[in-house]
């Protein structure tokens, strides 16, 4: 009996390291099967980017290389990323049609280079290839799955075995159990952790942030990180400088967390962090101190270009309800999602009015697209006023929203909101039609119309057919050039100053005058008024604030109008709300004012009657808010 049971133990212990060493290398089998997956995922995202890159006639060699790469090394032992390659007939097959597919595609791109003609072909493969790459993906996961299911029957068999031995040896063998529950242990660490950034995913931070919230005393608090506009950076840079900042990011964040605290990663750019504290600042501090640090690197990379973070703090001492994960989870989404409404502000902490604010807004979500279908959208128009003559021709168009109910809701309300959840182009495109019926109407009856602006959203300017669509509007209501002018906010320009150039050459070139909106409220350049052929700059209204640098303000304004004015371009003063501001700016002569000491937004009759008086008398007409403007006090005003 005694040698049976040592016989028992050395064939548990020979059998434990057995499938012991099996299971973990089964287990770097499946995630470099996982690793290998994601790069089969990178060729397929990679081509059809690449693919469209091209057909917007931008040619990118490096995305052509990084692919050839990446084929070369699935293919071969000795490629730069080292990837496992899958002994399976039905992978191997589809691999070997991808591979086929990718040198018809690239022979496509050239053949397109060379011959735009041959664009058509070039779209042809790419569909082709999308579908083989897609059957590989599924092939290789496939064959994946086939081996976690092994692994998950290894285990299972493994520990029948082992509880039928501590039948057998009983107490003898339970410290053996429980050094074979400790390696368990350090497998399932293995498998929590987010294979991109190394954080915990989410699940896992979940389990373990509970965890530290029931084992101690310590004052908790939880941020819920992302980052601003980050599908630009994937769209404009490509997804590999997208990872390197999430690896980077994560990296940092690690590297300054202290024992007791957690970092998990929840989807793309989403991370969260449980961080304990003694004051309360001493979390904005060290959360602005990692923020510092990825913006630094992001500054180093490419061009420069670098996205802001967002944060959403919910301390733990400021809840009421039980210290559980999800609640805490929950309110710190909530304060983050205020960040992602536009706010000046990087950081939001939780309290009651956010929650409130958040159903507010998700009201309003709810209804959008029902009050798009339905009209509800009102286009006021906004004068701009001509310094030299008084009169107020020209307009910006705007959108109201009249409820069903009949309550406006002011576009600060839901802008943010329409931009958030993608509808922004949908609200443009909406505006620009009623403009250009506005346009028709007049001069289907005969009447005089002048030039109505209208805005365009940095989602919409980067839409690849934006430029046809807004064509096609225009050709449909049969409006003649010049009449339309297109704004855009300086922003979009730092994204990518060669698309924009390119953009606003196709705009001109169909008709429409371009306008740059809010000059001066983010890092203005001089350069972008040298090499984009705007026709209007409109001077932001910050600029014309009250202010202990007003004599300053008064130089650089007269600077920017004496420069522009040099390269042909006109100027609009937006936000004019007092004599001394009109004076000034005729004073420097600036173009056209835009403001309340005029008019304020008016609705479509109400501009026409303006109109109709100014054509008519070709006198300046009364202002909304009861000012009256003639001739006389104009000068008198203005000298």
């Amino acid at each position: 009996m005694k040698n049976l049971g040592k016989i028992s133990l050395i064939v548990l212990f020979l059998f434990s390291i057995f499938v012991g060493s099996f299971t973990v290398y089964s287990i770097n089998k499946v995630q470099s099967y996982g690793t290998l997956i994601n790069y089969l995922g990178i060729v397929r995202g990679a081509t059809q980017r690449l693919v469209k890159l091209e057909l917007q006639h931008q040619p990118h060699d490096e995305l052509i290389a990084y692919i050839d790469d990446i084929i070369y090394d699935l293919k071969n032992t000795d490629g730069k990323y080292g990837l496992e390659k899958i002994p399976n007939a039905d992978y191997q097959q589809q691999f070997s049609a991808l591979t086929t597919l990718w040198h018809r595609v690239k022979s496509n791109i050239y053949a397109m280079r060379q011959n735009p003609a041959n664009s058509p072909l070039l779209l042809q493969s790419s569909e082709v290839h999308f579908e083989i790459a897609n059957n590989t993906v599924f092939a290789a996961d496939n064959y994946t799955t086939s081996k976690s299911h092994q692994l998950t029957l290894l285990s299972a068999l493994m520990l029948a075995g082992i509880i039928i031995m501590w039948i057998a040896l009983f107490i003898v063998y339970l410290r053996k159990l429980y050094s074979l529950e400790s390696s368990n242990k350090t497998l399932y660490d293995i498998t929590t952790k987010d294979p991109l950034t190394g954080a915990y995913n989410f699940e896992t931070f979940k389990k373990k942030a509970q965890k530290l919230l029931t084992q101690t005393t310590k004052k908790y608090s939880l941020v819920y990180v992302d980052f601003a506009d980050f599908k630009y950076i994937n769209d404009v840079f490509g997804y590999k400088y997208g990872d390197e900042i999430l690896i980077n990011y994560a990296a940092i964040i690690s590297k300054e967390l202290r024992a007791g605290e957690v970092l998990g990663r929840v989807s793309a750019d989403n991370f969260v962090i449980l961080r304990y504290y003694n004051e309360k600042n001493d979390i904005m501090v060290r959360q602005h101190q990692v923020d510092i640090k990825i913006t630094e690197f992001m500054h180093d990379m490419y061009s420069g270009q670098a996205v802001s973070v967002q944060c959403g703090i919910c301390y733990l001492e400021d809840l009421a309800e039980d210290l559980q994960i999800e609640v805490i989870l929950d309110r710190a989404n909530y304060a983050r999602k205020t960040v992602k409404t536009g706010l000046n502000r990087k950081y939001a902490v939780y309290d009651e009015s956010i929650r409130k604010q958040l159903r507010y807004e998700k009201s309003i979500e709810n209804r959008m697209l029902k009050s798009l279908e339905n009209e509800e959208f009102l286009v006021y128009f906004q004068p701009k006023v001509d310094l030299q003559t008084g009169m107020a021709t020209q307009a910006e168009a705007l959108v109201r929203w009249q409820t069903d109910e009949g309550l406006i809701i002011p576009p600060d309300k839901f802008i943010p909101i329409f931009e958030k959840k993608y509808l922004i182009s949908s609200l443009d495109q909406y505006v620009f039609k009623k403009v250009c019926a506005f346009i028709r109407r007049r001069l289907d009856a005969g009447l005089p119309v002048n030039t109505i602006s209208v805005n365009v959203s940095r989602l919409q300017f980067y839409n690849s057919d934006f430029v046809k669509i807004y064509e096609d509007i225009k050709n449909k209501f049969r409006i003649p050039d010049h009449l339309l002018e297109i704004e855009i906010t300086e922003s979009i320009a730092f994204d990518n100053v060669t698309f924009l150039e390119k953009t606003v050459s196709e705009l001109k070139s169909k008709g429409f005058l371009i306008s740059i909106d809010d000059f001066g409220t983010g890092f203005s350049s001089l350069s972008l008024l040298k090499n984009i052929p705007i026709d209007v700059l409109k001077i932001d209204q910050s600029f014309f604030r009250e202010s202990i640098h007003k004599e300053k303000d008064k130089i650089v304004i007269k600077g920017i109008i004496d420069l522009v004015n040099k390269l042909s371009i006109r100027t609009v003063a937006e936000g004019i709300e007092t004599a001394e501001q009109v004076a000034f700016l005729k004073s420097v002569n600036c173009n056209m004012i835009q403001g309340y000491f005029f008019y304020r937004p008016l609705p479509e009759d109400k501009f026409e009657e303006i109109l109709k008086k100014e054509y008519a008398t070709r006198e300046p007409a009364l202002a909304t808010d009861s000012k009256v403007l003639t001739p006389k006090n104009w000068s008198l005003q203005n000298n």
